[in-house]
């Protein structure tokens, strides 16, 4: 089974975009309004507080998402690509 499937078509703020990639196709995932983007794979909640947003709420953790803007940047793969030990070498402690 497909943990991600099918174009997120909640309404999107029309200037929002994935702050790693550029993206702005999003894909949905089985819990209720998680989403990831099509291209880097970075995952988005559409609820904020229980509310409906139109912006989506990134979930990547911020010391990630430090290292995955640079990451992207190099060699354009998605954020699930990456080892722990890759993780490491890009500056993030990885929890044991």
């Amino acid at each position: 089974m497909n943990y991600w499937e099918g174009y997120m078509n909640w309404p999107l703020h029309k200037d929002w975009e994935c702050p790693f990639c550029g993206g702005y196709l999003l894909i949905w995932g089985f819990t209720h309004g998680v989403c990831r983007c099509n291209l880097c794979h970075a995952q988005f909640t559409m609820r904020q507080h229980g509310k409906r947003v139109t912006t989506p709420v990134c979930l990547v953790k911020p010391e990630y998402a430090t290292a995955f803007t640079k990451l992207w940047a190099e060699q354009n793969r998605p954020i699930d690509d990456y080892s722990d030990k890759e993780w490491g070498a890009a500056g993030v402690q990885v929890e044991a």
